[in-house]
């Protein structure tokens, strides 16, 4: 539909064409070149009706059809459209002189549409219709049908018409084999540019379909590793808590060493797998419904709170707003959340604030998630949404990370058809903002529970 839409927005500039044809024809070379004034004008005129009937016929019928029927519709009307415009290009064709006319070049740009809109037999077919309206002037000419028009003084097109028929012909099959050699090259062309086009979409198809499978071994593998891991975590538990006797104070330490690390380690499996998890979702996987933003806003900013207390690092929520809702999955927008209010705890400094601000803008709302901690680096923020990328600065501030937090948050944000940017200078802070369109709930305080 979107050529279609350009196809026929190009006949507007013809149509201006002939317009200015028209004005340039009243200042002709009197003795030299007669331009028919009237003919410009008229052609003009009827490019316009046809135009718009065709932006009519193309918004209302076929934009309603079902897509194989629209398929056939949209060649025929392609078809249709170029077989009129021949029509016109003839008429001027023969109102400027036919062999001394400028207008046949212009059959060639029709041919070039019909390589790269039709098939190969299809647009072939549209070379054999400019072949004959190009020629047919000139043949009803010779054969008396029509009178003798010439834009110039001098006698070049009547000894033409006058030396029998040699020139004649030779005039018909030098317009059609410039046609066809123009229709040989360009088909060409396309149809290598289509096998291109193929062959990189089966690649990116291709390239989806092993990431898919990367995901569903990884989410394999964590979930095979995830029984054996919590018992080995329960002994490591039921040893440090004693049930298996007193351990010496050396032993004990190792013992707590390994309970850490276990915690780390399911952190990590658990990131993993609700990464993986996201990851193969679409948007049609997840029941998108108005959701009141500020609820889960508020409720994420409070476990902000509470994580960042012992550091006395503070989480203020930051607006007037009571409601806003966007068309989301409440536990999807929680996950969302709540990874970059913990990831601003997490690499903010001791007595640092955190601040969440949400600001409504005509149809759109953006959440802030602002802190003053460590900051990222020019170069690692290109880099910060790659799975397991931690930079220097972030492993020597928190060694507990799992490097999935921001790429969980940008998947997560895709899903949502969301914006997500990021602002950031070392030893200042970082700023993370997400801008949703809103929708207005069916009922007053609607939810996604």
């Amino acid at each position: 539909m979107d050529r279609i839409n350009w196809f026929i927005s190009t006949r507007w500039f013809a149509a201006l064409l002939c317009v200015v044809l028209w004005g340039v024809s009243h200042w002709s070379w009197p003795g030299i070149v007669h331009l028919p004034k009237l003919s410009f004008i008229w052609s003009a005129i009827a490019l316009a009706l046809l135009n718009t009937i065709y932006y009519y016929f193309g918004k209302n019928i076929l934009s309603t059809k079902a897509s194989l029927e629209n398929s056939r519709l949209t060649r025929v009307f392609i078809r249709v459209q170029i077989l009129l415009d021949f029509l016109v290009l003839s008429y001027l064709n023969y109102v400027t002189g036919t062999i001394e006319s400028p207008f046949l070049v212009m059959f060639v740009p029709h041919i070039i549409l019909a390589c790269i809109f039709l098939s190969r037999r299809e647009s072939f077919s549209i070379v054999i219709f400019a072949w004959f309206y190009a020629a047919l002037p000139l043949m009803l000419e010779y054969a008396g049908i029509l009178p003798c028009i010439s834009i110039f003084d001098g006698h070049f097109k009547y000894l033409v018409l006058e030396k029998g028929t040699l020139l004649p012909l030779a005039f018909f099959f030098a317009i059609g084999f410039g046609y066809v050699i123009t229709w040989y090259i360009i088909t060409e062309i396309t149809v290598s540019l289509k096998m291109r086009e193929k062959q990189l979409e089966e690649a990116y198809h291709m390239l989806k379909h092993m990431d898919k499978e990367k995901t569903q071994a990884t989410l394999r593998a964590t979930h095979e590793l995830k029984a054996p891991f919590a018992a080995i975590k329960s002994y490591v538990y039921t040893l440090r808590d004693g049930y298996c006797g007193e351990l010496p104070e050396r032993a004990a330490k190792v013992i707590d060493r390994i309970g850490e690390r276990c915690d780390r380690l399911r952190d990590k499996i658990s990131a993993i797998i609700h990464l993986s998890n996201i990851k193969t979702l679409v948007v049609s996987d997840i029941n998108l419904k108005p959701v009141n933003l500020i609820d889960i806003l508020k409720a994420e900013a409070h476990e902000g709170a509470l994580r960042g207390r012992e550091r006395k690092i503070e989480v203020r929520f930051r607006s007037d707003l009571r409601s806003v809702y966007v068309n989301g999955s409440r536990p999807h927008l929680t996950t969302l959340f709540s990874n970059l209010i913990r990831n601003a705890v997490n690499y903010s400094k001791n007595d640092q604030v955190v601040d969440v601000e949400v600001v409504e803008k005509r149809d759109e709302v953006s959440v802030s998630v602002i802190d003053s901690g460590i900051g990222i680096s020019s170069d690692a923020l290109e880099k910060i949404f790659d799975e397991h990328f931690r930079s220097n600065q972030a492993v020597a501030h928190n060694p507990n990370g799992t490097g999935l937090g921001l790429p969980m948050v940008k998947e997560l944000v895709r899903l949502h058809g969301a914006v997500l940017a990021v602002e950031s200078e070392v030893g200042v802070g970082s700023t993370f903002k997400v801008t949703f369109k809103t929708v207005i709930p069916k009922t007053k305080g609607e939810n996604n529970e």
